[in-house]
């Protein structure tokens, strides 16, 4: 018997298969790129953790990686000699051991010439000055998610990379997948009715976060902590203590639940469980965020949030709300939304697998997805998937959104990009405003009550405080940037 797993697997295979040739219209670069059929020389920003899986991607593509930069040189080594070895099973044979770094601004400045480009894979305060350097030096970039902790920066890069013409690309995922399209599809030919309202959740954080207490402690011996700071005003290096006595170390991941460095459960995982929803919605931002939240302090993010993001009315949508819940209660409940009447016919042990989803509510029905990338939606009930799938057999449901060269592949798709000229499918055109969309909640959260977002004057107007998070509140000098 077939597990609603294998099924979903099954009919999303023979549905990308059908538009596998679509490619992404080209556009004019003025960049330098790589021919063709050449390879790209290609450097990364933070070797290790995802940057490892990231730089393999790109190698994978028949690139090189002339230069590595971790800020950890133990990690660096690591990746360095992983990079020589190669790794058969990914098809990736030895190459000429990169050059190493600890700082990538050194790397960037000897290896100008020679560069194609650069995946920034580093903690999300490096992003921005770390691809902004790139970016002025012409170098098409991979950024992770988010782009940026904080929307002026997102800004700032979206600007200075159009006006350099470089490829870039953002690493969600999801936005390359066949399943996003599907959805898209469904919802803009009627399949689920009119959409009336979105659920999403996730069971960020895993790593502590909310109320830690901060303890002075010596650097780690194989940690430049000045360079891990990147734009950051120096600060001495800290631990932190939870409230059962438990002690960690923001590097090298608990990092994401301090304002400064991360972006809390909303930076992690909102460019991906989010990014359905914007797609769906056309790519607008929201113009009000209430928000309910455990208790914060200035530097860190909450154990769990609830936000609800006001989306106005269009020709297309009614005025309607997109809700996002994260996080674990005290007594380690998920914070999660009640399942839609509409799915009672799903299992009840797949919907308790759900620690992280979407449902997307029409008047007919509800598109359901319980991983973050939008990447095996189903419809229920499941009469009306079977109606649908019998439609897009017949061509009634037509396949309208542009398809993806490398499915799931973000890094491998951007390096085709660049030889073949070619538009990404999360490129800061659109991932820019995506990114804003996910940290109006921190902007919400940090603030402590519901905010009013101006779009064209990138400010709060309801709650004159709130606009000192659109902006990073410090930079050292010397790591300043401006389109």
């Amino acid at each position: 018997m077939q597990t609603p797993s294998t099924t979903r697997r099954k009919f999303l295979a023979s549905t990308a298969g059908a538009a596998a040739g679509t490619l992404f219209a080209p556009y004019i670069m003025r960049a330098q790129s790589g021919s063709p059929n050449g390879k790209l020389n290609l450097a990364i920003v933070g070797a290790n953790g995802k940057g490892k899986s990231d730089w393999q991607a790109a190698m994978q593509e028949g690139n090189n990686i002339v230069a590595m930069c971790d800020v950890d040189p133990k990690r660096l080594e690591e990746m360095l000699v992983s990079c020589e070895k190669g790794d058969e099973k990914k098809g990736l044979a030895g190459a000429p051991k990169p050059k190493g770094y600890t700082d990538f601004r050194k790397m960037l400045e000897e290896n100008e010439k020679s560069i194609d480009g650069v995946i920034i894979a580093a903690p999300d305060h490096v992003h921005f000055p770390a691809a902004m350097m790139a970016v002025g030096m012409k170098k098409h970039i991979c950024v992770q998610k988010p782009m940026c902790n904080f929307i002026w920066e997102v800004r700032e890069l979206h600007k200075a990379a159009k006006k350099a013409g470089v490829v870039t690309q953002m690493g969600n995922q999801g936005r390359t997948m066949e399943g996003q399209r599907l959805a898209k599809e469904w919802v803009d030919q009627g399949v689920i009715g009119k959409l009336k309202e979105v659920r999403l959740w996730t069971n960020r954080p895993i790593w502590p976060q909310g109320m830690l207490k901060k303890i002075k402690a010596p650097v780690p011996a194989d940690l430049d902590w000045d360079l891990w700071l990147a734009a950051n005003p120096h600060i001495d290096y800290f631990e932190y203590e939870d409230a059962k006595g438990k002690k960690g170390s923001v590097h090298p991941f608990a990092w994401r639940g301090w304002w400064a460095y991360g972006s809390g459960a909303q930076g992690d995982m909102g460019c991906h469980i989010m990014d359905g929803t914007f797609t769906l919605l056309d790519q607008k931002i929201p113009t009000k965020i209430e928000v309910e939240s455990a208790p914060i302090d200035m530097e860190q993010a909450p154990a769990w949030s609830t936000l609800i993001y006001h989306f106005a009315g269009t020709d297309k949508y009614p005025a309607l709300k997109v809700t996002w819940q994260d996080g674990s209660f005290i007594n380690g409940q998920l914070n999660k939304p009640e399942r839609h009447p509409a799915m009672d016919d799903m299992d009840e042990k797949e919907w308790r697998k759900a620690k992280s989803g979407m449902m997307f509510i029409g008047e007919k029905g509800v598109i359901f997805e319980a991983d973050a990338y939008l990447q095996n939606p189903m419809i229920y009930p499941k009469k009306l998937m079977d109606e649908t799938k019998a439609a897009m057999d017949s061509g009634a449901i037509k396949k309208t959104e542009k398809r993806s060269t490398h499915p799931g592949e973000p890094q491998k798709e951007w390096a085709h990009a660049i030889k073949n000229k070619l538009q990404t499918s999360s490129n800061f055109d659109y991932s820019a405003p995506l990114t804003e969309f996910v940290l109006l909640g921190n902007l919400a959260i940090r603030s402590g009550q519901t905010v009013e977002w101006d779009k064209e004057a990138m400010k709060v107007t309801n709650v004159a405080d709130a606009n000192q998070y659109v902006r990073r509140p410090a930079y050292r000098k010397g790591w300043e940037f401006k389109a």
